[in-house]
């Protein structure tokens, strides 16, 4: 199945590199997935989503990768991209206009798909250890194209007990330009995903290797991630033989990932992604290992910061998913 999976999702990226519009894509009946640029854990996430979803729904799924969350966001909730894969930080802030200004009160979730694990990314051989360490360090807070990263950011380094003044605040435009950079030695320590490609290779490329900065002190706790940061909580990983980075357990910040959507995409049409997504997740987790995080029966969890579509209430309560703590939840959203 994996290799059935991984050519697929080949297919799915060279025809979403056609260039086709989605006014055409939408007259072929063609879903479209958002995610990150190649290289991130979204669009490799995304590819292998595209791919089940394609051989379940029987119609061409295409995977449309862009500079960041932020830029495709606004595309969602238009409705021309069909979904996406979002942070609850990313696409909350985009719900309610924290982020823009402007709500994108159209935005709706799917399902929840894994928890993602961030850090600080710094050369291994530069000693530094925990996030504290980064006082006086060229430290990316802000990333342009990914506003989600960047309140995660900047409620990190609070958490690892420092100011944002107590850095030396450097901005780029995503992952792959910060991570480039720390390969210069252009920066001291960036943010990432842990163990995604764009890591990978960073840890290939410097001598020494990486380092993830572990989380630390009396701010390293959940109760200050949910004051500061809703969504966010500290999370301990260890050594792990698809991370040669991690020699011993380091504390990342963590915060779920979810395949958003429209309130404009028909019930149908949500539905038949949902039903394809529900009966391919199983696989999907034995393929790729971040999605381990998440489970079939935790699709529908109540941590959204977005209001589920319809039809996805509909099908966790069908399925049984659906719990007191997801009507609490819903609720909310109308107060």
């Amino acid at each position: 199945m994996f290799m059935k999976i991984k050519g697929l999702a080949f297919a799915a990226c060279a025809i979403a590199a056609t260039g086709l519009s989605t006014t055409d894509a939408d007259a072929q009946g063609r879903v479209t997935i958002g995610t990150n640029p190649q290289g991130s854990l979204y669009y490799t996430i995304g590819s292998g989503i595209a791919a089940a979803l394609q051989e379940a729904m029987q119609r061409q799924v295409t995977v449309q990768p862009f500079t960041g969350s932020s830029v495709y966001l606004p595309l969602i909730s238009a409705g021309e991209v069909t979904v996406g894969l979002n942070s609850a930080i990313d696409a909350g802030g985009w719900y309610s206009g924290a982020t823009s200004g402007e709500a994108l009160t159209d935005l709706r979730v799917l399902a929840r798909l894994w928890p993602l694990r961030q850090a600080y990314v710094t050369r291994a051989n530069d000693d530094m250890t925990e996030v504290k360490d980064l006082a006086g360090k060229r430290t990316v807070v802000d990333m342009t194209a990914l506003t989600g990263v960047t309140a995660v950011n900047r409620a990190t380094i609070q958490a690892g007990g420092l100011s944002l003044d107590d850095v030396e605040a450097v901005e780029v435009s995503g992952l792959k330009a910060g991570l480039d950079a720390l390969v210069e030695g252009n920066l001291d320590a960036t943010a990432a995903a842990i163990g995604i490609p764009l890591t990978q290779q960073a840890n290939a490329s410097i001598p020494g290797g990486i380092r993830y900065l572990s989380l630390t002190g009396e701010n390293a706790t959940e109760a200050f991630f949910s004051e500061t940061l809703p969504g966010v909580y500290p999370l301990e990983v260890g050594p792990n033989p698809a991370m040669p980075e991690i020699t011993e357990p380091v504390v990342v910040s963590a915060y779920d990932i979810f395949l958003t959507t429209s309130a404009a995409l028909s019930d149908e049409e949500a539905t038949a992604v949902l039903t394809a997504l529900y009966e391919a997740f199983p696989q999907l987790r034995e393929d790729y290992p971040p999605l381990r995080g998440g489970a079939q029966d935790a699709l529908g969890s109540a941590t959204n910061t977005v209001p589920y579509h319809p039809a996805a209430v509909a099908f966790f309560q069908e399925k049984g998913l659906w719990t007191d703590a997801n009507d609490t939840r819903e609720a909310s959203f109308s107060e």
